[in-house]
């Protein structure tokens, strides 16, 4: 039996992502396509647009087979973190034998030799690690450190060449996937491709294949983002499958979209709360950046506007993004060193899967090294004598529930809570 993965966000589901599962599937000779999809928080650091399983509906319907949640303490980490996660999630399924991603240069020689690279220099104590941790003392940012570090061991390829290969945000992800199973072990093959249009921070709605971030910009820009009517939308109908176009209508109804600054409100009070003990224990901070975040506090206005006033030369604005969902959702530093130690994460939480895949459920139970959680009420039995897997599942849930929260201070529907959401089934 063939099953490929992939990882994904779906925030929201486009044509470009719909093209990457057919692709997947005809490419790997897939008999079942098995997704791994970020929660209700994403990784460059803010809710997802829609919650999680209106996105995995529409994955389902386009075409995978089965759903599982990367679950919030990865989800909203580093590509180093994130593409660990999502390797470790597949590789403990324990029959995933093909990961197929997209990246901006796939079929580039230099894309190959860079990969190489980074797949054999990927154990913690060799010079590429250390090359990192010697240009990050200097002041620079972990992505511009593993660039030069990368320029230092292929001194003699076109150093323009492999900083334009850094410049676009899937081929560091790539590069993240391939050093996460090289260091892994797990018998993944990968597939990459071509990424499909325009290009990951494209603002252009004029193609068929559109970016995500796009899509985001559109709805965010509407007059009401929030309960936009279906001509607001209709843009929209070009560049995303039929059916994620209607369920995005139809959630619209329902429920308010969530952008960054939905958190604005909430995110201030996780700032005041935790300021007299400093920020310096939650995951991708640092003492400089806790001082900072300390130090413009009385200037607080919103979680953009906060973004901007942290933002400096060695900090990213994606990197305060993440540092501040981090506080907001009580993410710590100790939990990255314990769960890295062991293989990220303790269960599949599983979203939803297609009926005529429920051959691929018992397949998985039989050979899967962590546990299928299909409802949430499971988890406590399950991990009745492992607190350190219950304290995960936990911090999951909180997750979750500051989701819920921002929708229904936004406006909206009530929304289900884990315990009461059945799993997605098509």
């Amino acid at each position: 039996m063939n099953i490929t993965g992939v990882i994904a966000e779906y925030n929201p589901l486009h044509n470009g992502h719909a093209f990457h599962l057919r692709y997947a599937r005809k490419e790997t000779n897939a008999d079942y396509l098995i997704a791994v999809m970020s929660g209700n928080f994403v990784q460059r650091g803010a809710p997802a647009l829609l919650d999680k399983f209106v996105r995995t509906q529409a994955a389902l319907l386009a075409g995978a087979d089965l759903v599982i949640e990367l679950p919030p303490l990865w989800s909203c980490a580093s590509a180093e973190y994130f593409a660990g996660a999502g390797i470790a999630l597949l590789g403990q399924l324990g029959c995933v034998s093909a990961l197929c991603y997209g990246c901006e240069t796939p079929d580039s020689s230099l894309f190959h030799t860079v990969c190489n690279c980074i797949s054999h220099s990927a154990d913690p104590g060799s010079r590429y690690s250390s090359l990192i941790a010697d240009f990050q003392k200097k002041g620079d940012n972990i992505a511009l450190a593993r660039e030069k570090a990368v320029l230092e061991l292929l001194a003699d390829c076109d150093a323009s060449a492999i900083m334009e290969l850094f410049e676009n945000p899937n081929n560091t992800l790539a590069l993240e996937y391939q050093k996460a199973i090289a260091l892994s072990g797990f018998p993944i093959d990968v597939y990459p491709i071509q990424r499909q249009g325009q290009g990951y921070h494209s603002k252009d709605l004029s193609n068929t294949f559109v970016s995500a971030t796009a899509i985001r910009r559109f709805l965010a820009d509407s007059t009401d983002p929030a309960h936009a009517d279906a001509s607001d939308a209709a843009p929209l109908s070009k560049v995303m499958p039929p059916h994620a176009y209607e369920l995005l209508r139809r959630y619209q109804n329902a429920y308010p979209l969530l952008f960054e600054d939905d958190c604005s409100q909430m995110l201030h009070y996780a700032l005041l709360k935790n300021m007299q003990d400093g920020f310096d224990d939650f995951a991708d901070c640092t003492r400089d950046i806790s001082n900072k975040i300390c130090g413009h506090l009385d200037a607080y206005a919103g979680f953009s506007d906060f973004l901007t006033q942290l933002k400096s030369k060695d900090l990213t604005y994606t990197r305060i993004s993440r540092t501040l969902l981090h506080i907001l959702l009580n993410i710590r530093k100790d939990d990255y060193e314990i769960w890295k130690t062991r293989s990220y994460i303790p269960y599949a939480r599983v979203l939803g899967f297609r009926k005529e895949s429920r051959g691929l459920l018992g397949h998985l139970k039989k050979h899967t090294a962590i546990p299928l959680l299909t409802r949430a009420a499971e988890a406590k039995k399950i991990f009745s004598k492992d607190p350190q897997a219950l304290s995960f599942f936990q911090k999951h849930l909180f997750a979750d529930s500051v989701y819920r929260a921002l929708v229904m201070e936004k406006g909206g529907n009530p929304m289900c809570n884990e315990y009461r959401q059945p799993i997605i089934i098509v």
